[in-house]
């Protein structure tokens, strides 16, 4: 592979949403979410087929609070100087600006389904209704809450608004008309977080923090029916009729059972028939915790067990999508409604409601990153653990997909190239994943976490995984990650990193104690998922600190160890065992990376001092220090033949080396060191991220790399090397052409034409000596 003469930041995901706001898809096929950034909250808005960021709304006020109307044409925005402002969604400047006339910063709004009514709510205690379109304005306070509002629903039929506030067990219900106080729903012992309303049986339902809905008459407000869930519920939501056959049959439909939708405290959506009180249907999700018996049954005294986490549900809506193809996500082109759930991970869910099944997930946001693998047959997937114990595969990245290798002529931001959709793998872990590895096939993956655990994983992929069915939108996830074994107990300290050898035989482990372990990997034997991975041989001692990093060489022969001791140790394989050959010491600090070469002899490692070193593995002496980071560097690795190197550091910077020429820079101690100019530095440092890098993966044919940091994005860099060839080429071309149009003009004693040439191509010297062999002429 040639050289890399540059690369560029082609995509980025970025945080995008707080599970603290809530979501509006809307008919435009666009979805509307909040973030909080630099302390105002940022409107992020998604394409809903691709979760590909399309526009991202700010003001020059701080935005507290929002809310979009249904079509999608309109946003209503709350700003932190008390101003309510109207903005057009195609033209996102404000159309209206006025007072929002509350004591402190609303931070609730509601709009009713048909965009006339809007309601604002506040810290001070205050709802305020607003006439939207004729006769715009204010229209009036209600005022009975005794804290700060915490919930706001127009009823989608009925002049009603209901409301509720941190102080208070009740719904207030307000005429939107007149603003005057119609009923009080009395009967929660706690904070009432959701209701939802029944149009075809007049009746309405909230749930609470108290575990139980109550059914309310939406006729006269009286209590119908008190219905205990054991669960505490942050959200609550209808399902339409004729939901759920497949699970339920068709008695529900038959006999026009209200179905109702409750999410909160454990995670799960479960399923209430309101005529006879009981949950008739659990649909679990990724982030499903609910604990499993011997006998595989469930009762409410395991569930008690499942605290509030990020699996907890905190937001539940039924709404209309368009009758499109492109925006369609499940196989019945028929149904035209979508289930969105938001749990407090930021994790949001896509669910059809009439069949209960998921057809899409987007991450909100991600925890610092720890480790980026590719996997996959075609090496299309990229694979992510951060601080969480799930991982996250992107299904179609930048830079992976088939239709993401950009073309000369491309636009290298062109959002049609690939993806950030996402897919949770639930299972395994049930602490924060340390470390992955992939196999040289891509098709196992193992991981290892603060749990002391190792799971080993296989990735499926369906026939038809291919990057154009992806774009096409695809009805499933086109693949998955199978748990084929976990060894709870593989080291008594967190583990530390993990790496398969290159026949995928034997699994290399290591811990935060120094403990280094041998597993064998019989990937053919999964009848019998108990002797998939067993331990071979236990090393004890065999670094003085925390372990970081392990590789294995191509010709399967010897592993790397690097250590926070500050070294780094070769050991060969021996009869199934590891056996120390020796030691590269050298570095001031500790050791966070380590890479073999796949053409020479050398190792390559990156330390907390700053350096960058090669290593011989002959006499096992440094050959050469590439000094230019100023902080720790986490990461290097190989490029171009191991011509090129990169790396990565706590800054957030990546760095480019040449390394095919010896360094002309000076010697000391026999070691050559390489100290980038200021020229060289501003070709070859990137900037990628706020803070420290902690993982780089490249790409197989190496046409770019991934990164991910501590700031929770990822980056993808796209080698333009060709680019630039062709564009140098062009350039030289157009000066022959236009040299040799200078010589014609010369030779035919055009001189006033060959001046102005002459001086547009920036040639001062053969201007001179144009006009002082014209006047020599003379």
């Amino acid at each position: 592979m040639d050289t890399k003469l540059k690369f560029k930041l082609a995509d980025k995901f970025q945080p995008c949403f707080n599970s603290q706001y809530s979501i509006f898809p809307t008919e435009s096929g666009k979805i509307y979410c909040g973030r909080d950034v630099d302390d105002s909250l940022c409107i992020n808005v998604l394409d809903e087929n691709s979760f590909a960021l399309v526009n991202r709304i700010q003001d020059d006020e701080l935005i507290t609070s929002f809310v979009v109307d249904e079509a999608g044409s309109e946003i209503f925005i709350a700003t932190k100087n008390l101003l309510l402002k109207r903005l057009d969604s195609c033209a996102p400047r404000p159309t209206k600006v006025w007072m929002s006339c509350h004591q402190r910063i609303v931070q609730k709004m509601a709009l009713n389904k048909f965009s006339t009514r809007l309601a604002t709510g506040s810290g001070d205690m205050v709802v305020r209704l607003w006439h939207i379109g004729p006769k715009e304005g204010f229209s009036t306070s209600c005022r009975l809450h005794q804290g700060m509002i915490t919930l706001l629903k127009f009823h989608p039929t009925l002049p009603y608004l209901f409301s509720s506030s941190v102080g208070d067990h009740f719904v207030a219900v307000w005429d939107t008309e007149t603003g005057k106080h119609v009923s009080s729903l009395e009967g929660h012992q706690s904070i009432v977080t959701s209701l939802d309303f029944n149009v075809a049986k007049k009746e309405l339902v909230t749930c609470g923090r108290d575990k139980v809905l109550i059914v309310w008459s939406s006729v006269d407000f009286t209590k119908q029916k008190v219905i205990p869930t054991f669960e505490s519920l942050e959200a609550c939501a209808f399902l339409p009729v004729g939901a759920l056959t497949n699970h339920l049959g068709h008695k529900f439909s038959e006999s026009n059972t209200s179905l109702l939708l409750t999410g909160g405290q454990w995670g799960c959506l479960r399923c209430w028939d309101l005529d006879t009180g009981h949950c008739v249907l659990e649909i679990k999700g990724p982030l499903d915790r609910t604990p499993q018996s011997d006998s595989g049954s469930l009762t409410t005294l395991d569930r008690h067990s499942i605290d509030y986490g990020l699996h907890s549900i905190s937001h539940l809506n039924v709404y209309n999508v368009k009758d499109n193809n492109d925006n369609v996500l499940d196989e019945s082109k028929d149904s035209f409604l979508r289930l969105v759930l938001v749990r407090q991970s930021n994790h949001v869910e896509f669910y059809d409601p009439m069949v209960g099944k998921l057809t899409a997930e987007f991450l909100g946001d991600i925890g610092q990153v720890d480790q980026l693998c590719i996997a996959g047959k075609n090496h299309n997937y990229l694979i992510l653990a951060d601080a969480s114990p799930h991982m996250k595969i992107f299904l179609n990245p930048y830079g992976l997909s088939s239709k993401g290798k950009n073309t000369i002529e491309g636009n290298l931001n062109s959002k049609t190239n690939g993806s950030w959709k996402c897919h949770l793998i639930p299972g395994g872990h049930t602490d924060v994943i340390m470390d992955l590895t992939v196999s040289i096939c891509g098709q196992w993956i193992a991981s290892g976490s603060k749990d002391q655990s190792i799971c080993l994983w296989h990735l499926i992929e369906s026939e038809d995984s291919t990057s154009s069915s992806l774009h096409k939108s695809s009805k499933t996830v086109p693949v998955k990650l199978d748990l084929i074994t976990q060894i709870h107990k593989a080291h008594a300290a967190h583990i530390s990193s993990v790496c398969f050898d290159r026949l995928t035989t034997h699994l290399i482990s290591s811990s935060e104690d120094g403990i280094l372990k041998v597993w064998n990997v019989q990937c053919n034997n999964l009848d019998k998922p108990d002797t998939v991975l067993s331990e071979l041989n236990t090393i004890h001692g065999a670094h003085g600190g925390v372990i970081n990093s392990i590789d294995v060489s191509v010709d399967n022969r010897l592993v790397a160890t690097a250590s926070r001791d500050k070294t780094v140790k070769i050991w060969e394989f021996k009869k199934q065992s590891l056996h120390c050959q020796g030691v590269l010491q050298g570095h001031r600090r500790g050791v966070w990376s380590v890479c073999f070469s796949r053409f020479e002899k050398i190792v390559l490692t990156a330390s907390g001092d700053g350096d960058v070193r090669l290593w011989n593995l002959k006499d096992f002496s440094c050959i050469r220090t590439l000094e230019g980071h100023d902080q720790p560097v986490y990461k290097a690795v190989f490029l171009s033949h191991d011509k090129q190197i990169l790396s990565c550091d706590q800054k957030g910077l990546i760095r480019l080396w040449n390394i095919s020429k010896p360094p002309k820079n000076n010697q000391d101690k026999g070691e050559n060191i390489v100290k980038p100019s200021s020229e060289e530095n501003s070709s070859l440092v990137y900037e990628a991220h706020d803070g420290r890098i902690w993982s780089l993966a490249i790409c197989p044919d190496e046409s770019g790399f991934f990164t991910g940091g501590e700031d929770e994005t990822l980056c993808y860099f796209e080698d333009i090397t060709e680019i630039l060839l062709n564009e140098t080429s062009q350039q030289q071309e157009e000066y022959i052409q236009t040299q040799q149009e200078l010589d014609n003009l010369v030779h035919k004693q055009m001189y006033a034409d060959a001046v102005h040439l002459a001086v547009k191509l920036d040639q001062p010297k053969r201007t001179l000596d144009i006009l002082q062999g014209k006047f020599s002429f003379l």
